[in-house]
């Protein structure tokens, strides 16, 4: 029998082999357009769908109308055209259709670096589309992989590129971005993984415009360039303020809660949320009814989140705002570099990409959420309708062949039962609900 993941890819298979054979040829990713503009011409009058015998009740007319779309969108196309249930008749477009070409596959000996940039500068929004356009052209050719997001308010990205092209990588986005667009006053915010070059850990380039950089929930009610950045202290420094202040200052953890679970700031206030807008939520509860004089110091995974959040707190009237630039990963790379130091962070920096997190310290702080075992490596249940985002010991790992617990064990080695009909939810992937130790709201690490 199929896994649910097997069955998946075999029902898109058979889905596009239907497609073709009406197209009467094959259709060839690379090149999109000419392969689905027989689909986009057709109008109800002319479906040779129904002249054989499908009709718009059956699932498969509704399939096979938008799976076209559907193409597009999986494979980084941009969609341009507007499909109608009553005609499937196709607006041209003024901007044409992007193939998306994959990467090639990784040489055996070939090394990956993981990096990230982040500015904050005004970005035109009539510019951003082709500016989206530019950088993924000229990226594609070099096998980068990763995550590129575009707002009117700058760029934030985190990229796979083999080593030998990181200097290729560099300057394109110099030349495309921060050469047009300026670095802003926070600087453009260049950082290295700390750990060394190894496997690539994203599949495919991605790159997208957002309404925001990093969804706040508060969009429109207050401008990010109109505000105040934080200070930036340097690892060293950062490391430095927390020797002479201890615990003493407010030191606030802006990562979510399945991050600051496998490692943190030992005196750090961890927030337990799932997205960035609901640790902007809990930051205003922290901080009502402080002193505006207090010192403030804010700490993220690569710094994006506390430059936002850093100008939120100055823009509420606090003085004394504080923040690690390059966040946890500089940090590790600096205690990493003097291994006479004593870190303030303990266990493993979360890293969203293949590896799960990158490990500053031989701490671990959390526990296999299955058996309870001290462990910290984190891993996604293979039901891919469940891809419950939870912490699994080597032994639960095989007991369970990597999922989250028997209804999901089933759904994968039998391809049946309940866990076949998880229904998608964010939230609830990221909460592994009884199987995780129960934590307080806002709580202090130990």
């Amino acid at each position: 029998m199929p896994t649910c993941r097997q069955a998946s890819r075999l029902d898109l298979k058979s889905t596009l082999r239907q497609l073709t054979w009406l197209l009467g040829r094959p259709l060839t990713l690379r090149e999109p357009l000419p392969a689905l503009r027989p689909i986009c011409s057709l109008t109800s009058s002319s479906n040779p769908w129904t002249s054989i015998g499908l009709r718009p009740q059956n699932p498969l007319y509704s399939r096979l109308t938008s799976v076209g779309v559907n193409v597009v969108r999986r494979y980084h196309i941009q969609p341009t055209t507007a499909v109608t249930d009553e005609s499937l008749t196709v607006q041209p477009s003024k901007r044409p259709l992007i193939p998306y070409i994959p990467p090639s596959p990784a040489l055996p000996d070939q090394k990956h670096q993981t990096l990230t940039l982040y500015t904050i500068t005004p970005i035109p929004e009539h510019q951003l589309e082709d500016l989206r356009e530019e950088i993924f052209l000229r990226l594609v050719p070099f096998d980068i992989t990763g995550r590129i997001y575009l707002a009117k308010d700058g760029i934030n990205l985190h990229l796979c590129t083999p080593v030998e092209h990181l200097t290729e990588l560099k300057s394109s986005l110099e030349q495309l971005v921060l050469d047009r667009f300026g670095r802003g006053p926070d600087g453009a915010i260049w950082n290295l993984s700390c750990d060394q070059p190894g496997e690539r850990v994203f599949r495919k380039l991605k790159v997208a415009i957002k309404k925001q950089l990093v969804a706040d929930g508060r969009l429109g009610a207050w401008d990010i360039q109109d505000s105040e950045p934080p200070q930036y202290l340097e690892p060293e420094e950062f490391h430095a303020r927390l020797d002479e202040v201890g615990d003493k200052a407010l030191l606030v953890d802006m990562r979510n809660h399945f991050e600051n679970e496998v490692g943190t700031f030992k005196t750090a206030v961890k927030m337990d949320c799932t997205t960035f807008r609901q640790n902007m939520d809990l930051l205003d509860q922290l901080l009502e009814g402080r002193d505006k004089s207090e010192e403030v110091m804010m700490v993220c995974t690569g710094g994006i989140r506390c430059s936002i959040s850093g100008r939120y707190v100055k823009q509420k009237g606090f003085k004394d705002v504080k923040m690690l630039k390059g966040g946890i990963t500089s940090y590790g790379r600096y205690i990493k570099s003097h291994p006479d130091v004593s870190s303030h962070f303990v266990g493993k920096n979360f890293t969203f990409d293949g590896r799960r997190g990158e490990r500053i310290t031989d701490h671990v702080i959390s526990s296999c959420h299955q058996c309870q075992t001290p462990h910290d490596h984190i891993t996604n249940c293979a039901n891919t309708r469940c891809h419950l985002l939870f912490i699994q010991c080597p032994s639960c790992r095989q007991k369970w062949s990597n999922t989250c617990g028997p209804e999901c064990h089933q759904a994968v080695e039998t391809g049946s039962g309940p866990g076949l009909l998880k229904p998608y939810d964010y939230h609830a992937q990221v909460r592994p609900g009884s199987l995780a130790v129960d934590q307080p709201k806002i709580s202090k690490a130990a």
